[in-house]
């Protein structure tokens, strides 16, 4: 019988995880759980370039569309993610924390054709627009401004880009919140006379109503985008190594703000999303401005909005950000 005990525990022993969730890690390695986006990009850059080597780190990249619920259940330690989609459960008490960003501004924008009929912010109440979903930061922002600003709301149908994009061409939906590089995807397209199929709006940069003045951005000026987030007791427990890792982002972040289109960092976004055309990465990558230091007050922001509209019951205020990283990135 006690052999039989013994036998068992032995499988049970073999069964366990090697290292447990959240635990000292030796080697420097990090998991990085990571969903295809060019909004990553300084996380592809540091790795081909081998910055994460430089730093004595051995990080492993893995594709999955669910990174923040890795991340809590310590399957992962580190996921790119909109912030929306983090203060959520840190707002519930996940096992989650924001470390730094990844980029400002959001360019999520409006894409319409360019012969819709909207001229003023009031023109978008009730019309069918797509975009990836009501907890997106964009969308979020775009709609708290249209209700607080001019009494308006839209129905949105959530998409993901590309298929938000096909949507758009096939008349589904009036409009579509897209980020980039699915902006520069859309506004290079063209009709049967060579002309651009598609405009932005009430983006900042966009005259609607032709008075010859430019719309103030409807998201807000310079709106955070997305963020660095790591599991609690990761970064508890491997604080070196987490710094480690955003000191290696921020060299990465470097290289592409000195030239965001030079032929290898365009490789290397080709290589991770190779979905998206090269001419639109080249048209994006100059708008994706890559930093670390935390928009706390921006985050903030986005945390009060899930507030107003029933998702979380409080905002975490400062307790969103890893105290680790105070004075670093916040």
């Amino acid at each position: 019988m006690l052999k039989k005990i013994f036998f068992c525990l032995a499988l049970m022993s073999l069964a366990l995880p090697l290292t447990a969730p959240g635990a000292a890690r030796e080697g420097g390695k990090i998991i990085v759980a990571d969903a295809n986006s060019t909004h990553h990009l300084n996380l592809y850059v540091a790795f081909e370039q081998g910055l994460f080597k430089k730093h004595g780190l051995d990080v492993e990249i893995r594709q999955t569309s669910s990174g923040v619920a890795a991340v809590v259940g310590g399957e992962a330690d580190i996921v790119f993610n909109c912030p929306t989609g983090v203060i959520t459960p840190i707002a519930k008490g996940q096992n989650i924390t924001i470390i730094a960003q990844v980029k400002i501004p959001c360019t999520s924008v409006l894409v319409v054709p360019v012969n819709a009929p909207f001229k003023k912010p009031e023109d978008l109440k009730g019309q069918q627009l797509a975009g990836l979903s009501n907890t997106c930061c964009a969308v979020i922002a775009i709609r708290d401004a249209l209700k607080q600003r001019y009494n308006t709301e839209f129905t949105l149908t959530a998409l993901a880009p590309g298929a938000a994009l096909a949507a758009l061409e096939g008349g589904a939906v009036k409009g579509a919140i897209l980020e980039e590089p699915f902006v520069a995807e859309a506004l290079l397209l063209k009709d049967a006379d060579g002309k651009p199929k598609y405009k932005t709006l009430f983006d900042g940069h966009s005259d609607a109503d032709g008075d010859g003045k430019i719309e103030p951005n409807l998201a807000g000026e310079n709106p955070p985008c997305r963020t660095i987030n790591a599991n609690k007791d990761f970064v508890r427990n491997n604080t070196k190594e987490a710094k480690a890792f955003i000191a290696a982002i921020d060299e990465a972040d470097k290289l592409i703000r000195k030239n965001p289109v030079a032929a290898d960092i365009v490789a290397i976004a080709r290589k991770y999303v190779p979905n998206v055309s090269q001419q639109a990465i080249i048209n994006s990558n100059p708008k994706l401005g890559f930093q670390i230091k935390l928009d706390t007050a921006g985050l903030k922001g986005y945390a009060q909005a899930l507030v107003n509209q029933g998702t979380i019951e409080k905002n975490p205020g400062d307790a969103l950000f890893a105290p680790e990283f105070k004075g670093i990135t916040w």
